[in-house]
């Protein structure tokens, strides 16, 4: 089954989902432009999708906070990509009462006979020192969360979990096969290494922090971090 499943996905692009503090989120809302679109719900903080080589758009909304993020991703090759999503305030709102403000037609003529042309003259130059100011406003704030964007990510890159080695992809992907959560006996019965390899590997990844050992009874339970 992990053979076939390897031979169906070409590559997996998977992260953290977090807030501009980075926090971990729960209950965001991920989707992927394939065909068919996939859509999952976060409930461990992490999310994953399998893809096949393209260009893709990934979106992350948190209705409670209304936070959102866009990202857009090119696999070329097979393999696991890590990308964190690091949720912004959404801009969506003030987009649109900007677009809204530049389809006002500030050339009108309010040179009419019997109208007082001095007030309407005033009005248009307050319109349009309005129109100036949310500008610019709107101009820092974007260029503000952009400069936050840089330092965040740059904070996360370095907290990033490793890239999972190509010796231990397989038991990885039997672990996610599983539902995330297995046990070290089980384990030892899908793969014919010794009790002292499994062993090893388990505290490989457990090193690495891509899993915790949780003992119980006699017992063993593996589950992702």
């Amino acid at each position: 089954m992990i053979l076939l499943s390897s031979l169906v996905c070409a590559a997996q692009i998977q992260g953290q989902v977090y807030d501009l503090e980075l926090n971990v989120l729960n209950n965001v809302k991920v989707e992927i432009d394939t065909v068919p679109k996939q859509i999952l719900v976060v409930k461990d903080g992490s999310y994953a999708f399998d893809l096949d080589p393209g260009t893709y758009t990934i979106t992350a909304t948190f209705l409670p906070d209304d936070l959102k993020i866009t990202e857009y991703v090119t696999i070329k090759d097979q393999g696991t990509y890590n990308l964190d999503l690091i949720l912004f305030p959404n801009l969506d709102p003030e987009t649109e009462i900007l677009d809204e403000i530049s389809e006002i037609d500030l050339t009108e003529t309010f040179i009419e006979e019997n109208v007082n042309t001095l007030g309407r003259l005033v009005t248009a130059i307050v319109l349009l020192g309005l129109v100036i100011a949310v500008v610019i406003i709107w101009f820092k704030f974007k260029k503000k969360t952009e400069e936050i964007k840089k330092d965040v990510k740059k904070q996360v890159a370095k907290v990033s979990k490793p890239a999972v080695p190509d010796d231990l992809k397989e038991l990885v992907a039997f672990i996610k096969h599983e539902g995330g959560r297995t046990t070290q006996k089980e384990i030892r019965r899908q793969f014919p290494q010794s009790e002292a390899k499994i062993s090893l590997m388990i505290a490989e990844l457990e090193d690495k922090g891509i899993i915790k050992k949780i003992k119980k009874g006699r017992g063993n339970i593996i589950v992702f971090k």
